[in-house]
């Protein structure tokens, strides 16, 4: 394999851990309050901005798309 594809495979894998990562999350929570953290978002007394359950399903599926990609990415090289 070429370097330069051996490189874009490991960054690959790297991204598909993450990604198994979040999933396996995903899958042991229950329906719970979910809100998305960002550095303005997050303040001292306040937890983030909620997310909708429909935003959590949305999420749940784009995840679910990326390490498909990530694995057809792989395969491709």
């Amino acid at each position: 394999m070429e370097k330069d594809k051996a490189e874009e495979a490991r960054s690959i894998l790297s991204d598909l851990e993450a990604l198994d990562e979040i999933q396996s999350t995903l899958e042991k929570e229950d329906n719970h309050w979910w809100s998305l953290l960002t550095p303005d978002s997050k303040r001292w007394n306040e937890d983030g901005i909620r997310m909708p359950e429909i935003l959590r399903e949305e999420f749940v599926e784009a995840v679910k798309r990326a390490i498909e990609r990530s694995e057809k990415a792989l395969k491709e090289l």
